[in-house]
């Protein structure tokens, strides 16, 4: 009998053992791989990782790295915060927007029909000719005048009086004082008074924080009926909100109808809760300069009240002299004045002047209608050194028709505000 050696069986594999020994779940990395590994072997960093060691300062980082990395979290942090105070302010437009449309249901009262859409904002100041056209031009530019095909519709509106549902609107908020409205503009909105003038800058009608803020009186005035200037100030927002329609009576000089704005609409309407509906006829528009280092200062927020005559004549005269225009309106001694305030940066945004428009009140018997087709362009407004610097010119002196100041007789240039 043969002897022979019996040969070993060969293990049999399942395709679980294949499953498990032969598929590749993982690659180890190569020496040619460029990605950093992280304290798992092999692993590749994660983008969040990689981002925190390239722009957090790492030990080992060299003083010029360490600068580079603090410099761009800098950078990082100012872009965050500039994308979130425009979002809040985006967010508090919107608010805003509701709260106007609110307190105009609220009230009863309605936009009606609006025609902004035919004005071209006016806030590029064109100053007067043989001057400078702007900051970057040169001494001596004209005025440029755009050519104009069509027809500029200059009719005024019409006002129909107001209604306003001030019951109404004091439940909801006991600071209420008016409703101001320029009929045919977006301006047409409540009017409050609180303890200060800061205080409803940012808080709107609900007491809701608020870019917008709400329009609001002097805290001087007394809103009886019994102010001889009544001061309302408001914001100038971007959608047309506050006194964003104000800016418009601000001369625009590439037009042939540089004042178009203000002959369509020559008046203002306010409503107060005991005053009934009343029109106020403007009669001008300045400039005011805030801050002393760039010159005079107009200190027409003094005025809610007048100590005399004089003191009344004085004022007029210091607003007629800075008036960009002239119109048909005349004044007395026991007008009651109305004056809306609103921030404008025609010579940049550190630059912190005020758009102020001013209007009297149509006395008893006296019709609402204003003449508007005599109602000239002044290009002799007296303005402030900062403005005479960049844009260029001067002030030549007084030369409005005096007449219109019923009662003044004296002749005398240097009035000064008491």
């Amino acid at each position: 009998m043969a002897n022979y050696t019996e040969k070993p069986k060969k293990k049999k594999t399942t395709s679980r053992d294949i499953a498990l020994d032969k598929l590749d779940f993982y690659n180890a990395p190569t020496t040619k791989s460029p990605q950093k590994q992280d304290k798992i072997k092999g692993r590749p960093k994660n983008v969040f990782a990689r981002f925190c060691e390239s722009a957090f300062p790492q030990k080992g980082d060299s003083s010029t790295e360490k600068i580079r990395k603090i410099v761009l979290l800098a950078a990082i942090v100012v872009f965050a915060v500039t994308i979130a105070i425009l979002l809040f302010q985006l967010i508090s437009i919107d608010d805003g927007d509701r709260i106007t449309s609110s307190t105009q249901s609220l009230a009863g009262v309605h936009m009606g029909t609006l025609d902004m859409d035919d004005f071209d904002d006016p806030t590029v100041v064109t100053p007067i000719p043989g001057t400078t056209t702007g900051t970057s031009g040169s001494e001596g530019d004209s005025v440029p005048v755009e050519e104009e095909t069509e027809e500029i519709n200059v009719t005024p509106v019409v006002n129909k009086p107001l209604n306003v549902n001030f019951d109404a609107l004091k439940a909801e908020n006991p600071d209420t004082v008016a409703w101001i409205k320029i009929t045919s503009t977006y301006l047409n909105e409540v009017v409050v008074k609180g303890e200060d003038n800061d205080e409803y800058l940012h808080t709107g009608f609900d007491g809701s924080e608020s870019v917008s803020g709400t329009i609001f009186a002097h805290h001087k005035n007394k809103m009886d009926g019994t102010d001889q200037n009544i001061i309302l100030f408001g914001h100038n927002m971007l959608n047309g909100d506050r006194f964003a329609s104000v800016k418009y009576y601000l001369p625009n000089d590439a037009s042939r109808e540089p004042i178009a704005f203000y002959k369509v609409h020559p008046t203002v309407m306010l409503a107060t809760p005991n005053g009934g509906s009343e029109t106020y006829k403007i009669f001008a528009g300045v400039l005011a300069n805030t801050q002393s280092q760039y010159g005079e200062v107009f200190k027409y927020t003094n005025k809610t009240k007048f100590k005399s005559q004089d003191d009344f004549y004085n004022f007029i005269l210091e607003v007629m002299d800075r008036s960009w225009f002239y119109t048909d309106v005349d004044l007395r001694y026991g007008d009651q004045l109305l004056t809306l305030s609103t921030c404008i940066w025609p010579l940049g945004e550190e630059i912190e002047t005020r758009w102020v428009v001013f209007a009297r009140k149509v006395r008893p018997g006296e019709s609402e209608y204003v003449d508007t087709s005599v109602a000239t362009r002044n290009y002799n407004a007296k303005l402030f050194d900062y403005y005479y610097n960049m844009i260029g010119g001067q002030w030549y002196g007084r030369n409005w028709d005096t007449s219109k100041l019923i009662g003044y007789k004296k002749e005398d240039d240097d009035i000064v505000l008491s």
